[in-house]
């Protein structure tokens, strides 16, 4: 899978579509064995065997087929010294899983539960929906009479071919139930059948036609102008009109009801509960630990994904502050976390050349705080600014315009690397096009070199149809050369950013392999069976990290591990050696030496939701010493 991944990122990457399209003899041999269609433990051993034997022989034809491909196409280095590497990490960190408090997500459950009850009884509440229901009750109800008059039109045709008075007397007592049907309905008398229920069913806050029919097209909904269609898989629009996240912002400026910046809490909530907190909840194992999937082959930039559940998208604390606070590190053991700091704009820097940048990050300088100040022509503000940010003083006027001004240069800075245009810009900056458009244009001014790696990256798409990061991984734009301006478009943002995402994402990885290689756990050595004596010798070890657990999650450019301790202060700068910049020509054939990697450390006895900044002047043993004696 991760050898045909890397000759080509588009799915499907699993063993039986390979085996279909290389090894056609012997397509559908999952289909065709003794058993195929029982259950597992029903299968007759001799057909389960053969199919066994086959998965086997299958997968090592397919090697030896995709080997000589990596090493013909120059990836050979990516496939062993990467991915097969990474394979490593990330199994043992599924195998280890992470700890739950599992009483403590039990209080998340009734607690979103009655978030989410309160939340609805107050979109029900809204006037327009009680006379929407009423409307969309009545229209149900004449589709349904329509339904059973339709019926007796055609019983009634069938009585004039009859001659037998019985089967006419039968047909016609039919008729009659039927009518008697319709005027129990129309006198507001319904019994308990499933047809007779759904008249009765509330509006579907979840269902994308009844939410298009609520705001645009129903005469008795809220009649809002359609802001825009959805689209297929192809970008093509449809004749559906969109009610995503982005067209309910809009609407909120315009709903004077309430109702769309209700329902977009709502949508939270729910998501949040089905996701974060119920969907977690019935994964916790027996062990009370989860045990997601971090998978190396699901996503085109090469970074990588994770689901069940999905511990890349946990939400932040400024989205959700008491989501990751289930997550806890073993009794006796710290979460240490170990942040990459803008490493795609440190990617993109490097990349372009871009000098001004470049001497930003080497002089340690916050880059969108710069961009801000460049911006307003007031650089050598930078020490006062910053003060006045680190202080977050909410009755200082400058805090307050100085927040909104990083937080556009921030937008803006990574907007380059998205490939927002100015329509995007503008509403991710909530400005008008015109302005997004000087915004741009001031970028341009700023950093020249970006724009022309950004014209150099298009100009290698329109060539080749691909592009490489610099670790070699390709990123294959087929669309490019498409009739349809959207996928076009699409394929050259994905020019620049998938070479800087992805490079972005395999430092990380590269460097969860060389911590891998250096921890005690990959050398087998559990830390509680260390003699004094032993850690001394250890700790001045520089090839040895004195962490005894499996890496317990990467999440983009974050690596979290679980740490004793006693071993805090002596892995912590040998992780920033390793991290500031990897060792990448030995294994890679290259060596960016311009910017060096900026890695910030988060700790916490506590949990996920907890970390606070590494201070290399705690005590962190007493730290854990008085934590214990607080939960015993």
């Amino acid at each position: 899978m991760l050898a045909k991944y890397l000759l080509n990122e588009e799915r499907p990457n699993d063993l039986k579509s390979q085996v279909s399209k290389y090894i056609p003899e012997f397509a559908g041999y999952e289909e065709n064995y003794e058993g195929s269609k029982l259950p597992w433990d029903e299968k007759p051993l001799e057909g389960l065997s053969k199919y066994c034997g086959l998965d086997t022989d299958n997968t090592l034809r397919l090697m030896i087929f995709f080997e000589k491909q990596l090493i013909s196409n120059k990836f050979y280095h990516l496939f062993r010294n990467m991915l097969m590497m990474a394979s490593y990490v990330l199994g043992d960190s599924e195998f280890e899983g992470i700890p739950i408090d599992v009483p403590y997500l039990d209080g998340l459950v009734i607690k979103y539960q009655g978030l989410i009850q309160e939340c609805e009884d107050k979109l029900r509440a809204n006037k327009y929906i009680r006379k929407f229901e009423k409307w969309q009750f009545n229209e149900r109800l004449e589709k349904l009479i329509t339904k059973i008059e339709l019926e007796i039109e055609e019983i009634e045709e069938e009585i004039e071919n009859l001659d037998d008075p019985k089967k006419i007397k039968t047909k016609k007592k039919s008729i009659q139930t039927r009518e008697d049907k319709i005027d129990r309905w129309r006198a507001g008398d319904f019994l308990t059948t499933k047809a007779e229920q759904a008249l009765n069913d509330p509006i579907n806050f979840g269902s994308p036609g009844q939410m298009g029919a609520l705001f645009f097209t129903s005469e008795k909904g809220f009649n809002f102008p359609i802001i825009k269609y959805t689209t297929d898989k192809w970008k093509n629009e449809t004749e559906n009109p969109s009610t995503d996240e982005e067209v309910l912002i809009e609407l909120e400026k315009i709903d004077k009801t309430g109702f769309c910046k209700e329902l977009l809490e709502y949508r939270g909530l729910t998501k949040m509960y089905s996701t974060f907190v119920k969907g977690i909840r019935e994964k916790v194992s027996y062990g009370e630990r989860i045990h997601g999937r971090f998978n190396l082959h699901q996503t085109v930039t090469g970074r990588l994904s994770s689901n069940d559940p999905n511990l890349q998208q946990i939400p932040r604390d400024t989205t959700s502050s008491d989501i990751k606070k289930m997550f806890v590190p073993p009794k006796g053991y710290f979460l240490l976390q170990l942040d990459y700091s803008q490493a795609e704009l440190r990617v993109m820097a490097a990349q372009a050349g871009e000098k001004t940048m470049i001497k930003w990050f080497k002089e340690g300088k916050d880059i969108h705080i710069m961009s801000a100040l460049k911006k307003y022509h007031v650089e050598d503000e930078y020490d006062r600014i910053k003060e006045i940010l680190d202080k977050e003083d909410e009755n200082d006027p400058e805090f307050k315009v100085w927040k909104v001004r990083r937080k556009q240069a921030k937008t803006i800075n990574f907007g380059i690397i998205y490939g927002q245009g100015a329509n995007k810009l503008a509403g991710s900056l909530g400005c008008s096009v015109d302005e997004a458009k000087q915004f741009l244009k001031d970028f341009d001014k700023t950093f020249p070199k970006v724009a022309s790696f950004v014209k150099k990256q298009h100009a290698l798409a329109n060539e080749n149809a691909y592009v490489k990061n610099v670790f070699g991984r390709k990123r294959r734009l087929w669309d490019v050369d498409s009739d349809n301006n959207a996928l076009v478009a699409q394929a050259l943002r994905q020019s620049v950013n998938a070479p800087i995402q992805g490079a972005a994402s395999d430092y990380t990885l590269f460097s969860s392999i060389l911590i891998w290689e250096k921890s005690l756990h990959a050398k087998g050595i559990k830390f509680d069976k260390l003699t004094n004596d032993m850690l001394n010798i250890y700790s001045n070890d520089p090839d040895v990290l004195l962490i005894d657990l499996p890496q317990a999650y990467t999440v983009h450019d974050s690596l979290g591990f679980f740490i004793k301790p006693e071993a805090i202060h002596n892995t912590v700068p040998k992780l920033l050696k390793i991290c500031s910049n990897p060792e990448t020509m030995e294994w890679f054939g290259f060596q960016i030496d311009d910017v060096t990697m900026k890695v910030d450390f988060e700790i916490s006895e506590k949990s996920w939701g907890d970390l606070k900044s590494y201070r290399s002047n705690v005590d962190y043993v007493q730290v854990m010493k008085e934590y214990l004696n607080q939960v015993a």
